[in-house]
């Protein structure tokens, strides 16, 4: 079972990574879909979005596949009977380090660009994730 935690880790960073190095058109057409869903639900419950929904959309979506990764490194290191000071660092490490090389593939990508403050968004999704996993398995405990 240790082995499929660690795949489905690394099928999501290979995922990431496609997405990042996707052009900004593709890009804009695969959140200008999600973003046109969104408001139309938001019309058929009756709430008004206000500002660039597709901007949020796209960081929402960076915010979230980077949470997934996080709990997925958390359960890869816990299968493997990774202390937990150690999984941390690792955890934090890794995330940080796919968080940049996402945003590297990006800055060669047809119209998308690299920043600093995205990095920091990604890594908050892993950290939220890791924070919450870490919380779980405390309150279990008692």
């Amino acid at each position: 079972m240790k082995y499929l935690w660690v795949f489905l880790t690394a099928c999501l960073v290979g995922v990431i990574y496609y997405n990042s190095s996707l052009p900004l058109k593709q890009s804009s057409e695969i959140s200008g879909w999600f973003a046109a869903l969104t408001q139309l639900s938001a019309q058929y419950l009756d709430i008004h979005l206000a500002g660039d929904v597709e901007h949020h959309i796209r960081k929402m979506a960076h915010f979230c596949e980077f949470a997934l990764l996080g709990l997925l490194l958390c359960r890869s290191f816990s299968a493997w009977g990774v202390p937990k000071l150690t999984a941390t660092g690792y955890i934090l490490f890794l995330a940080l380090l796919v968080a940049v090389i996402d945003e590297y593939i990006q800055a060669f990508s047809p119209g998308r660009a690299s920043r600093v403050k995205d990095v920091l968004l990604d890594f908050s999704g892993v950290f939220c994730a890791w924070l919450e996993y870490r919380i779980w398995e405390w309150s279990a405990r008692k």
